[in-house]
């Protein structure tokens, strides 16, 4: 049996598809989709989900990131789907912002989608800005922490990626995504980094 793909709010999962088509089926919330990814585990999604892998074009073996973001409009929330593309990579490549070798730097190109799922941007698509900077420009311990985060993040999509085209599957989890974004605030903090 296939492992399933479980969705857990803010997080965004690496993947590709097997098939270029999903299988409708019915779930217990209603209609869903069902694709079989090429990593051999199952996505269950949304018809909304589908709709938007069709809008963007994303074809059979095409890495996209999937995130099921908790969006908040007054005192209501609800989820928002997004679905980014993902920078393809040459087999035993990986692209990094500043072209780094990926061994010295596994930091992926496209780092919206870690963003948008963790930085708490609202229903208009920008950013609330609170705890990110203090008035004096300084960092505090709010930013470090949301820095760490976003950059254990984006580390664990580049390691998922970089793996994928050495031929072995490696998967973070919420906790290890914790763990990582954990110590990178701790040595941050070690080095004098927040006030």
């Amino acid at each position: 049996m296939k492992d399933r793909v479980m969705f857990e709010t803010n997080v965004p999962v690496t993947a590709a598809l097997a098939y270029p088509d999903g299988t409708k089926v019915e779930g217990r919330f209603g209609d869903q989709v069902m694709y079989s990814l090429s990593d051999e585990r199952v996505m269950y999604v949304p018809p909304v989900v589908r709709d938007k892998l069709v809008e963007i074009g994303i074809h059979q073996n095409e890495p996209f990131s999937i995130c099921k973001a908790e969006r908040r409009n007054g005192n209501r929330r609800f989820i928002e789907w997004v679905v980014k593309r993902l920078e393809s990579e040459q087999p035993g490549t990986l692209k990094t912002e500043n072209g780094d070798d990926p061994k010295s730097a596994a930091i992926p190109s496209d780092t919206d989608t870690a963003a948008s799922c963790v930085a708490g941007i609202g229903s208009n698509g920008k950013s609330n800005g609170k705890g990110v900077e203090a008035r004096n420009g300084s960092k505090t311990p709010g930013a470090s922490l949301h820095a760490a985060l976003l950059l254990s993040i984006d580390a664990a999509i580049a390691a998922e990626h970089y793996a994928s085209a050495k031929g072995l599957s490696v998967r973070f989890g919420s906790e290890d995504l914790r763990a990582m974004a954990l110590s990178l605030f701790i040595q941050h903090a070690r080095d004098g980094g927040v006030r």
